[in-house]
């Protein structure tokens, strides 16, 4: 049986892990599942990422960067309930500062063959959201990522963006030449653990050099009160094309959103 006084939870939550997410923006917290869960969920990703229509990032010359199942919390009740697990939304609330709402999610995958990195970037221009700037993404291991299997790097502070300076699509040293030259931080990750890392950080992951398949599920929080805010016409593509039934500057409080945490 798993030892549950392990597991990290929100009241045991540091204040000073609250403060390194809000400082580096990003934290790793080990242990955010038991061992059962992490077989039952992993069991579930295995079979929709199977069964359910893909999609894929695929670079010219290099390979695919990753392929993903799109709103599998939709497709699975399994998924729903790691993607709304009261450990993981209650430390997200606890790292934020504020009730939040779920965005979305992905069931991403890193096969063993044919693959490459992902590449650094932010994630923060695909949200089409406006509000206080909390947006994070709960990144949960369903297997072991070591480092060879394609873990993320982050480079700490720099969700901190310059006044008037936009976190851009694509390459970010073009934004901030000066990023070039701050430390990095590789997060190898054990099955179970959890990154959360603020929309607005540069990131990336390396490539899956093993034999046994990179897996994760990744959930996008946002501001309770946030509102819907569509990219202006021309830009790059968001997620704003998933956004249904509700106009420019209207709170995202639908079903399809739904708040989350010990608040909710």
């Amino acid at each position: 049986m798993t030892n549950l006084m392990n597991i990290v939870t929100p009241q045991t939550l540091s204040s000073d892990t609250v403060d390194r997410y809000r400082s580096e923006g990003f934290v790793h917290i080990p242990r955010v599942l038991s061992a059962e869960e992490v077989a039952a969920y992993l069991a579930d990703a295995q079979e929709q990422l199977e069964r359910q229509q893909k999609l894929s990032w695929d670079t010219e010359g290099d390979g695919n960067v990753m392929d993903w199942v799109a709103e599998p919390e939709a497709k699975s009740a399994l998924m729903r309930r790691l993607a709304l697990h009261p450990g993981i939304t209650g430390i997200a609330e606890k790292l934020a500062g504020r009730p939040l709402r779920m965005f979305k999610t992905e069931l991403l995958r890193k096969r063993i063959t044919g693959g490459t990195i992902t590449p650094l970037h932010t994630d923060d221009p695909a949200f089409p959201v406006a509000g206080s700037d909390v947006t994070l993404t709960a990144w949960v291991a369903l297997v072991d990522v070591p480092v060879e299997r394609g873990c993320m790097t982050f480079i700490p502070g720099s969700q901190v963006w310059p006044e008037g300076t936009d976190a851009p699509f694509g390459e970010p040293f073009e934004a901030r030449p000066e990023l070039r030259w701050w430390p990095r931080v590789t997060v190898p990750l054990r099955a179970g653990d959890c990154t959360f890392h603020h929309s607005r950080i540069v990131h990336m992951a390396g490539a899956n050099e093993t034999d046994t398949a990179r897996i994760s599920l990744a959930t996008v929080y946002m501001d309770a009160a946030a509102t819907y805010h569509p990219a202006p016409a021309g830009s790059e593509p968001t997620y704003q094309d998933e956004v249904v039934g509700i106009e420019p500057g209207q709170p995202l409080d639908t079903d399809r959103y739904p708040r989350v945490g010990l608040s909710s």
